[in-house]
């Protein structure tokens, strides 16, 4: 939930930077930043930053899994050894049988 106290102007900020950022601390919530009526940048704590990111990236990671679950389901896929073979080829290294 947004509250009015969550949104502030460019100017505001600038006045009260260290204020917002330790109202954004204590109450975990991000402060928006207004520049004529419209969000202009987001205020976020380390916490809350580093919560959003690691669920983008679980979120890369699944949407990758599923895009290969996909390729293999419709047989796009190559055998692991021949697979092994290649990535060996391309970096120049020799696989002993």
């Amino acid at each position: 939930m947004t509250r009015s106290t969550d949104i502030t102007s460019f100017t505001e900020h600038r006045k009260h930077l260290r204020d917002h950022m330790q109202q954004v601390r204590k109450t975990g919530r991000p402060l928006y930043i207004t520049t004529n009526g419209q969000t202009d940048a987001v205020l976020l704590s380390p916490a809350a930053y580093d919560s959003l990111a690691e669920k983008a990236e679980l979120a890369d990671s699944l949407a990758t899994i599923e895009h290969g679950m996909a390729e293999a389901r419709a047989g796009r896929g190559i055998a692991f050894k021949d697979a092994l073979l290649k990535v060996a080829s391309d970096l120049g290294l020799q696989i002993e049988p």
